[in-house]
């Protein structure tokens, strides 16, 4: 019995282990223009594990940045957005639980019908089911960035990107 254990052993150990699927969806995507003489960078940091998708994203729009969080699901190459919350704006008007100023009057997640896609190794929203990768769609979106630096989400926001893709919200 001795001599068949280190054998079975140093078989296991050897095999590789299961290839995961890719997770198209993952990483940090960034856009950056000029506004006013000064730089505007907008930015999704998503997290997929299997078909879970969660995100945290800043926009600029009327003057202000607005940041949120949201829950999806990735089926046949499309994220689809079900909820959302952060700063009331175009994308939600429901504060995030525990960032709620004293007071607001809608706290927790929203329900929304978004979809993201990819589109030429960029992120698009509206899902490869719109004209996202025809025409000028091509160039639209928001490249792949490496790192997103001082422009990206702060040490809370990672840490809860961390959290819902291992299920929790």
């Amino acid at each position: 019995m001795t001599v068949i254990v280190p054998i079975a052993a140093g078989l296991w150990a050897s095999s590789p282990a299961p290839a995961q699927a890719p997770a198209p969806f993952d990483g940090s995507w960034m856009s950056c223009e000029t506004y006013q003489g000064a730089e505007i960078c907008e930015y999704k940091m998503l997290a997929q594990r299997g078909d879970r998708l969660c995100g945290v994203q800043r926009y600029f729009a009327t003057n202000a940045y607005y940041e949120q969080r949201f829950v999806g699901t990735v089926k046949d190459n499309a994220a689809h957005i079900e909820k959302i919350c952060g700063d009331p704006g175009s994308e939600t008007d429901t504060y995030c639980s525990g960032r709620a100023p004293s007071g607001a009057a809608k706290v927790g997640w929203q329900v929304i019908d978004r979809k993201l896609g990819l589109c030429g190794g960029r992120l698009v929203d509206g899902g490869r089911d719109s004209h996202s990768c025809t025409g000028a769609g091509q160039h639209l979106g928001m490249p792949r960035a490496d790192e997103l630096g001082e422009q990206g989400p702060g040490p809370e926001d990672r840490a809860w990107l961390a959290s819902c893709a291992g299920g929790a919200e």
